[in-house]
């Protein structure tokens, strides 16, 4: 927290009202784009609150921000739940990407060499996620990258759409295997080039044979895993959170407290 919220507590109860209902979302669509919580799950406000350390007013906001993606439903005397995605939703979705996505090519490619090389980062947290077998982030991450494409245009609804696009193909589809991570991304590796040498063909090619693969073949649904204990769920998502914020945090100024992070 700066300085001016420590002499000021009123400001500060006020900055974090505001925060703390974004970060309590964006970790739940993180978890979501992870596979750790599926369709079917409870979101109990009381077990929200406890995980997070938060009152149930803000619990209930975060929850109402996530109704608004879509995401999460309210049903009458048992909760907030998150829901199945129907075969409609999850045509309107991949239809949605298709579009949107399209687009970012034709504003993006060729993709400029600081562009290419935050692309080119972020396929190299993917593979150090392989590396280390952590399934579950490296489904964030693969997801993430969508969500990191639409960034490109510097458009800040827009990347919301998108990670909440993103979502709802997470919770339409099962989690990947190792081997299906593995081919994505390398369907990733050669996107980021073929933007990078501005071959709009190939990105394009690329890019719909990836949003396709969002639409689950009618004969062949699959079977979603059991809803997971939440605050379980959450856990390795908070503390990957917490190493990320402490390893990108600058050093600390003995005169002064770090800024929040959300």
């Amino acid at each position: 927290m700066s300085d001016k919220f420590n002499r000021n507590p009123e400001q500060h109860d006020r900055a974090m009202n505001e925060v703390f209902p974004v970060y309590i979302e964006r970790v739940t669509l993180r978890a979501v784009m992870a596979h750790l919580l599926v369709p079917g799950t409870c979101l109990s406000e009381g077990r929200l609150a406890d995980a997070f350390g938060a009152s149930r007013a803000t619990v209930r906001e975060a929850l109402v921000r996530l109704e608004g993606r879509g995401l999460v439903r309210v049903v009458a005397k048992r909760g907030w739940f998150i829901p199945e995605q129907g075969r409609e939703e999850i045509r309107a979705t991949c239809e949605a990407r298709r579009i949107i996505q399209i687009g970012i090519l034709r504003l993006t490619v060729p993709l400029p060499p600081d562009r290419a090389a935050a692309g080119l980062r972020h396929l190299a947290r993917q593979r150090a996620a392989m590396e280390d077998g952590d399934i579950s982030h490296l489904s964030f991450l693969l997801a993430d990258f969508h969500v990191w494409l639409a960034r490109l245009l510097d458009n800040p609804i827009l990347t919301e759409n998108m990670r909440s696009l993103m979502a709802r193909s997470s919770l339409a589809l099962p989690r990947p295997t190792p081997h299906d991570a593995r081919i994505i991304h390398g369907e990733y590796h050669a996107l980021v080039h073929a933007m990078t040498a501005g071959d709009m063909a190939r990105a394009q090619k690329l890019l719909l044979t990836r949003i396709e693969s969002a639409q689950v073949p009618s004969e062949c649904p699959h079977a979603p895993p059991s809803p997971p204990d939440l605050k379980t769920a959450l856990a390795p998502v908070l503390r990957r959170i917490k190493r990320e914020t402490a390893h990108s945090s600058p050093a600390p100024n003995p005169y002064r407290q770090p800024e929040t992070r959300v």
